[in-house]
């Protein structure tokens, strides 16, 4: 989203007349699931008693928070296939996104 004067002229650079702003939204997600390649957590919602995958997490945790993550996942895992392992929906996580 962009907010400008109404009388001000377009600049190719960055000014104080047009201002770029996101429109951060947040929710809570379980964590369903991780990539075996370990690069992102499957995160999912629940709708009509049901999860349902809604996308993946791949930045804003910390090397101790991912390591503590790896740790306790051990024990809520459900099953796997080729790429990813499935984990009990017990965790639970605040995310911030913008689309």
């Amino acid at each position: 989203m962009v907010a400008k004067y109404k009388n001000s002229a377009y600049q190719p650079i960055r000014s104080n007349q047009w201002l770029k702003i996101i429109n951060w939204q947040y929710t809570d997600v379980f964590i369903t699931g991780y990539k075996k390649d370990q690069t992102g957590w499957l995160a999912s919602i629940e709708e009509d008693h049901r999860m349902k995958p809604i996308g993946l997490i791949e930045y804003g945790a910390s090397p101790d928070e991912r390591k503590a993550f790896y740790q306790v996942s051990k024990s809520l895992i459900t099953h796997e296939d080729q790429h990813r392992v499935y984990l009990d929906p017990i965790i639970r996580e605040k995310v911030k996104f913008r689309n």
